[in-house]
């Protein structure tokens, strides 16, 4: 539920904060690494356990946040693209005249 929240909201940060993304999946890859470390004592396996349970989910929502905000990027490149396109052929027709 969290994570559809998290979708519907993206949108309208995603350009604004694009470092968050990369925190959250930075996270995510410091939970795997400390998470194979409790591995290895059998009295934080499960610990160990709810660590990978957590950095898959920080992982996840890292490349959809990163996907959003790159997605973002492009739409307005293209809308910045078809302005110009626009204000070109104004000024073409207006030195036409």
């Amino acid at each position: 539920m969290l994570l559809l929240i998290y979708i519907r909201n993206i949108r309208r940060s995603a350009h604004d904060y694009p470092w968050v993304h990369l925190g959250v999946a930075l996270f995510g890859n410091f939970a795997f690494v400390v998470g194979s470390l409790f591995f290895l004592s059998p009295t934080l396996t499960r610990a160990g356990t709810w660590l990978f349970v957590v950095a898959s989910w920080g992982m996840l929502i890292g490349v959809i946040g990163e996907i959003m905000a790159r997605y973002e990027a492009k739409q307005r490149e293209k809308e910045v693209a078809r302005v110009a396109v626009e204000v070109a052929a104004a000024a073409e027709r207006n030195r036409a005249t």
